[in-house]
């Protein structure tokens, strides 16, 4: 991948009006993602939503889950999903995304698909989100591999940290207690997990939606009381 096609890092101011709420990888199950709304009494007009990427792929509304990229109070990261629907013009790229649940893109209108490759080329590899309460939260798709989230803007130009920001899973299989020195919490997802696992400062939400696990759409207030993990690391699927 060239580092070089994709935007780096956006931040988002502090939300004084709603609540912010971190969401898991969605890969298309956006009637899930509308009933998590509907429970958590979800305000289009105060509230945001941060993904953190994989929209597409695998569930049934891949095109729908990119149209909300374009809604005021929906944000995301750019995940790996994304990367091999903007990289399918080579064949063994397209071949591993068609592997990976892609066949929905060939079946939509060429707008359509040059839509979704515009929304998905504008997606951010990173987004800080900054609290009311002062400090920030670092949002990337797979993992952090720096331990200063103030050097992100930076750090992602760098090709192996964009790539394990996209695609990494050392933290988790490794079980790296993670202790970053600006931001208050880094989070990811990428690694189906039973439950959102926090090692040290890394918190993982992708709950395996997709693979008949939970949608997890956690607010951001519980996300930083999230308790840490320790030595029982949760299974994969």
């Amino acid at each position: 991948m060239n580092n070089t096609d994709y935007r780096q890092h956006m931040v988002l101011p502090p939300n004084f009006e709603g609540r912010d709420f971190l969401l898991g990888d969605l890969h298309g199950c956006v009637d899930m993602l509308e009933n998590a709304m509907a429970l958590a009494h979800f305000d289009k007009a105060r509230d945001r939503i941060i993904c953190v990427g994989d929209l597409i792929d695998r569930g049934p509304r891949s095109h729908d889950a990119l149209l909300l990229a374009r809604e005021s109070w929906f944000f995301s990261t750019l995940g790996n999903h994304e990367i091999m629907m903007l990289e399918a013009e080579n064949p063994r790229t397209r071949a591993m995304w068609l592997q990976n649940g892609g066949e929905w893109f060939y079946e939509l209108s060429e707008g359509e698909q040059a839509t979704c490759l515009e929304i998905a080329a504008a997606l951010p590899v990173a987004i800080t989100l900054e609290l009311r309460t002062g400090g920030s939260i670092g949002i990337c798709h797979a993992e952090w591999p720096g331990d200063d989230w103030a050097d992100v803007a930076d750090l992602t130009e760098v090709p192996w940290m964009q790539h394990q920001m996209l695609w990494g899973r050392t933290v988790l299989l490794k079980h790296k207690e993670k202790a970053d020195r600006s931001a208050a919490l880094t989070v990811h997802g990428h690694t189906p997990l039973k439950s959102a696992t926090r090692l040290g400062t890394a918190l993982f939400i992708d709950t395996g939606a997709v693979l008949g696990g939970q949608l997890t759409l956690m607010p951001v207030s519980q996300a930083l009381r999230h308790p840490a993990l320790g030595s029982n690391i949760a299974q994969l699927y």
